[in-house]
């Protein structure tokens, strides 16, 4: 989690974004400087919402608890933003979740603004937009956005800002790592289990997305993140392959559980410890859509959702 120690006072200048992740809680500041976003400051709880559902997909207390301790923080931050800046929005997790009124309605009750709960289809779009207005230049080539978050992943096609096919499945690295990984063992037995589970409902899907067909692929979630830091830690270029991503569930069943991966392992050296929980379970949902997609490299995106969001505020 980062926190800062004092709670910094804003203006009408900043722009606030709260995304209620399935993983991670996040608080995005910034500020507006000729038209443009300048990140002020971030805030992070890994709340792992996702892993308080049980299997009538009901919250448990003790996550409702954590995600509300992560937003009395939040609101403090928020306090000093014009409400008219700000955007708050749950997704995934929230939305399966049968008893999400019983979080909802109290965290309502600590944050400035009633949290919005996105549809699939909107966090897609949203994504995308975020995606492309990240980039350094507007491309006219149709660009693959893939997003895997804590317990959804989204899959976009578009050109320029516009999401002309936007989807989002129920497959996540949190809810993935505690059906496949409960244990916490990196076995190849669990990986192929996870592989085909995600292949299986990505399998269904597949043709819609490769016969509109695309020039380029980016993503921009943990998962991708994560092995990006790999890449960049050994002075690669951050293109993401099929033969890449191979090596690297080798490296983790070498590795046997996951409280080893940040042990002495020489083939994930540059993985921070906060990602290498859902490492095995996110690196199985990519595995599944390079396959299902026949996805050939894969770049990073540096942005998504809550840069979508933020894009949203933009005054025309």
């Amino acid at each position: 989690m980062t926190m800062s120690k004092e709670i910094p006072q804003y203006d009408s200048n900043h722009y606030a974004v709260v995304d209620l992740g399935s993983n991670s809680f996040h608080l995005l500041v910034t500020r507006l400087n000729n038209q443009k976003f300048e990140t002020v400051n971030k805030v992070k709880n890994k709340v792992r919402l996702a892993a308080g559902l049980n299997e009538y997909n009901k919250l448990s207390s003790d996550a409702i608890n954590r995600g509300l301790e992560c937003l009395s923080l939040f609101a403090k931050h928020l306090a000093s933003i014009p409400i008219e800046n700000i955007r708050i929005v749950a997704t995934a997790t929230l939305r399966i979740a049968k008893n999400r009124t019983d979080f909802i309605n109290k965290a309502n009750e600590i944050l400035p603004l009633k949290i919005k709960l996105l549809t699939g289809e909107q966090e897609a779009c949203t994504i995308f937009s975020g995606a492309a207005h990240s980039c350094a230049k507007v491309s006219k080539q149709k660009r693959l956005v893939l997003d895997i978050g804590g317990a959804s992943t989204e899959l976009i096609i578009g050109q320029g800002y516009t999401a002309n096919k936007a989807l989002s499945l129920n497959l996540g690295c949190v809810s993935f790592r505690e059906k496949y990984f409960t244990d916490g063992q990196l076995t190849e037995a669990n990986f192929i289990a996870a592989i085909n589970a995600a292949s299986k409902i990505i399998k269904p899907i597949s043709k819609d997305f490769t016969d509109i067909g695309w020039q380029s692929v980016v993503g921009g979630s943990g998962t991708i993140q994560a092995l990006a830091e790999i890449l960049t830690f050994r002075q690669q270029v951050v293109v993401i392959t099929f033969d890449f991503l191979q090596e690297v569930q080798q490296a983790l069943i070498n590795c046997k559980c996951i409280e080893s991966i940040t042990k002495n392992n020489l083939a994930l050296t540059g993985l921070r410890a906060d990602r290498a929980p859902v490492l095995a379970s996110g690196l199985s949902i990519l595995i599944a859509l390079f396959n299902c997609l026949k996805i050939k490299e894969l770049g990073l995106s540096s942005g998504a959702l809550r840069e979508g969001l933020l894009f949203e505020m933009l005054p025309k």
